[in-house]
């Protein structure tokens, strides 16, 4: 197997690189690294192509990825290929089928915030269709030399499943030798008039919050797996906050950190579908997202 790299003359394709040989290191698999060119032929335009207008398509694709081949450690093992495609997404899902691909790996929106995921068109596409796991790096997401992942954190939020996310992301862990724990993120709207609670009651209502979260990710994983049930019970982690961004800074997170989140309940039986909370977290998290498309039917 091998893992995909979206690459891209622009800083999503230096970030994307970054995440997928901290990946590889991790996993010892080996990177594809693709650069996508579009073609009307590819789109069923046949006599609108020829060498004339494929040739330079492909040496500029060549050139993109000769600053990859410079960019990429040496430990790191890959091929490079030049894909011509209908569109971008489609040619990494053809290309990630025919290599037998574990993940697929994007970078975002230049034009988001730095330190943070931002969907551009092909990673919007892709994070709602695509069947295979799909990684997220952050915008001008840099490890430190000879990174690898060191946790993992399953997002919990209490849907349906969540047994199947906490299922995968413990393989992960287990994969990439990495210690595991569960996230999870109490978002709650400003006091109306400041002071108006004690924080005894305030502390309270989180500590309620907290605990019914944690009955429930027994109830939800324990009905699958207990042991991990258990480990994740013990090792629950809640960022508290006036928003989604603040709680999930509110959580302690690291250099080597990979956050696991899952698929909407109304996703396609093996495919990517966020929802609209997953959207919430991706786009405030710090760390690089590991995203799990939803299980086969039967």
């Amino acid at each position: 197997m091998a893992i995909v790299v979206a690459y891209t003359a622009q800083d999503s394709g230096a970030s994307a690189l970054e995440l997928a040989a901290v990946l590889s290191r991790s996993t010892g698999e080996p990177l594809t690294v693709a650069v996508v060119v579009t073609t009307p032929h590819a789109a069923g335009a046949a006599e609108f192509v020829d060498g004339d207008y494929l040739g330079p398509l492909r040496d500029w694709g060549e050139s993109v990825l000769e600053q990859a081949r410079t960019a990429l450690p040496p430990d790191v093992e890959a091929s490079f290929v030049v894909r011509a495609a209908s569109s971008i997404p489609a040619g990494l899902l053809e290309l990630a089928a025919e290599v037998d691909a574990s993940a697929l790996v994007l970078g975002s929106s230049s034009k988001g915030a730095l330190g943070r995921i931002s969907f551009g068109s092909v990673t919007d596409r892709l994070v709602h269709s695509a069947p295979l796991s799909v990684l997220l790096a952050p915008l001008g997401y840099r490890p430190t030399p000879g990174s690898r992942i060191r946790r993992v954190s399953i997002g919990f939020g209490g849907s349906a499943g969540a047994s199947h996310v906490a299922a995968v992301g413990a393989a992960v862990a287990e994969a990439l030798g990495a210690s595991l724990r569960a996230v999870s993120f109490a978002v709650r709207p400003p006091k109306r008039i400041y002071g108006s609670v004690e924080e005894s009651a305030d502390d309270l209502v989180v500590d309620r919050w907290v605990a019914r979260t944690t009955s429930a990710l027994r109830a939800q994983v324990g009905a699958h797996d207990a042991a991990l049930a258990e480990r994740l019970a013990r090792s629950l982690v809640v960022g508290e906050g006036v928003s989604w961004s603040t709680a999930i800074w509110d959580v302690e997170w690291s250099d080597g950190d990979l956050l696991v989140v899952g698929p909407s309940s109304s996703a396609p039986a093996a495919r990517l579908f966020l929802g609209s909370r997953a959207s919430k977290i991706i786009r405030s998290a710090p760390v690089p997202v590991y995203l799990v498309p939803a299980p086969r039917a039967g």
